[in-house]
């Protein structure tokens, strides 16, 4: 890497200092033969990214220790190999320099080169603006880079449109609607790849130089990796959104569980492609995840709540104990639930506030959910009044069960109505049946239709509902009444000094 630098900045003499040359050597030998291994650059084929940055070096099949294959020079239609070699330098210590192995052939591969027919774009860098460079490329080079990227995204326009053809006449021919994969949301990751592919191949025909290649394909095989998680994000999105509509359909229940294995999908996708990018980078992946293992160790302790909260939240939804859109009631708030996320539970009240629950305090608390049940219960007591007739009693309650045993709403055989007794001035009545909904505001409207019923019934008696009462007594004082004077009289006299009452048929001795 340092060899190239040295070359894209045209500073030959110190790029000379990378290469393995025989005793005896001057300066100017040095610099022609930086020079001539510059021309052969472009012919230069390999993954610099991938050479082993251990200081020892990696043992590779077919080449003694301290020896490397850096890649190979594809000149005259034969490969011939460039080899790094690890030399004892007086000043460095070991290090490793392009063998002088190699260095030997330049010169002959230099030659061949010249006599080979010129690939496609190698005259770019000889025309128009000449020699002139900008961070190691020409300006014919920069310009060339920066007119592929629209003509990569019309390729793959085009790419996409070729693809798509035969089924776009096969559908036009049976009449049928053409959709393919370009118009679905899969359609955008798939293009961004197929621009890049092919943004890679411009980049490779204009010949830029190695050191900007090997920068510029690492960029690329990040960009890579991003565009493929993000259409694998795409298709896991119409799996789940797929999953979701038939678990509506088939069963209740599962809806909230789904939501989270999708949002977890995403959250783990975006690790995978960050940890995959620094890797492509350079970075070394097992210290950054021992790094992440410490400190997620250490944001464990700081986060216990938002840890509870997440635990809690995933066995709510485990234990399917409530999902979106059930109807509950929370501590003493009624309301719809909403969302169910990673840390709290969000319930729309019946007065519209938001109310937010963590998911820690809602798993170790009591709360009801009333989508749950089966079936509600109507327990209403209503009033006759006193004047009611035996006979109008018996109607009522004949044609109130009636009505209860035939109404397609209410569960048969568990319904009843009976006179529970005389409150004040009416005759008081209970009414126990159960509606077949776990709808709130349907069951309102079945308990609407039968107290309408039941005040039909009492009409046709020919009764009335026991309106509230207070009874008033009126009396007139008829003055002191001669025998209840007597009677006091007597209950005094047979009082003794201590204020003690003898019974009437004892004596004043004590005896009968």
């Amino acid at each position: 890497m340092g060899f190239l630098k040295y070359e894209g900045r045209l500073d030959f003499k110190t790029a000379a200092r990378y290469l393995q040359l025989p005793p005896g050597h001057d300066g100017e030998s040095a610099e022609e033969s930086a020079k001539s291994f510059e021309k052969l650059l472009p012919r230069f084929e390999s993954n610099i990214g991938l050479l082993s940055d251990d200081p020892s070096g990696t043992v590779e099949p077919g080449l003694p220790p301290g020896q490397a294959r850096a890649g190979v020079l594809d000149v005259g239609g034969k490969n011939t190999d460039v080899l790094l070699v690890r030399v004892e330098d007086p000043d460095s210590g070991k290090i490793w320099l392009i063998s002088q192995q190699t260095v030997d052939l330049v010169p002959n591969l230099v030659e061949a080169m010249k006599n080979e027919t010129p690939k496609p774009g190698a005259g770019i860098t000889k025309t128009a603006f000449g020699s002139r460079r900008m961070l190691g490329m020409s300006l014919n080079q920069w310009l060339a880079w920066l007119l592929s990227i629209p003509i990569s995204w019309l390729l793959a326009w085009l790419f996409a449109l070729v693809v798509s053809m035969p089924r776009r006449i096969w559908c036009r021919v049976r009449k049928r609607r053409f959709l393919s994969v370009w118009q679905t949301p899969i359609g955008m990751p798939l293009r961004c790849i197929t621009a890049s592919v092919m943004h890679g191949i411009f980049v490779y025909w204009i010949q830029a130089p190695l050191l900007y290649r090997a920068h510029y394909f690492r960029f690329l095989t990040a960009l890579m990796v991003g565009c493929v998680a993000w259409l694998i994000s795409r298709i896991t999105d119409q799996g789940f959104r797929r999953m979701l509509e038939r678990t509506r359909v088939s069963s209740r229940g599962g809806e909230s569980v789904v939501i989270l294995l999708h949002r977890l999908t995403h959250i783990i996708m975006f690790l995978f492609a960050v940890v995959a990018i620094l890797a492509v980078f350079g970075l070394d992946v097992k210290t950054a995840l021992t790094g992440l293992g410490i400190g997620g160790l250490a944001v464990a302790l700081g986060a216990q709540k938002t840890l509870e909260n997440l635990i809690g939240g995933v066995s709510l939804l485990l234990d399917k104990a409530v999902n979106v859109g059930d109807f509950c009631k929370v501590g003493d708030r009624l309301g719809t639930v909403e969302d169910i996320g990673l840390r709290s539970l969000k319930l729309r009240t019946l007065d519209q506030n938001l109310l937010v629950v963590p998911n820690g305090v809602l798993a170790q608390m009591q709360f009801e959910n009333m989508r749950a049940r089966p079936k509600l219960l109507m327990n209403q007591n209503f009033s006759l009044r006193m004047e009611t007739q035996a006979g109008q009693l018996r109607f009522v309650l004949e044609r109130v069960k009636i009505m209860l045993d035939e109404h397609p709403a209410i569960e048969a055989g568990s319904s009843r109505v009976r006179v529970i007794g005389f409150d004040g001035a009416a005759f008081q009545f209970e009414l126990f049946a159960y509606g077949k909904t776990g709808d709130w505001a349907e069951f309102t409207g079945i308990r609407q239709d039968i107290l309408l019923k039941i005040a039909e019934i009492v009409e046709a008696a020919g009764t009335r509902f026991a309106a509230p009462a207070r009874l008033i007594y009126l009396s007139t004082d008829a003055g002191v009444d001669q025998e209840a004077s007597e009677i006091g009289g007597n209950v005094t006299e047979l009082r003794h000094g201590e204020d003690t009452v003898r019974s009437p048929g004892e004596s004043r001795t004590g005896t009968k």
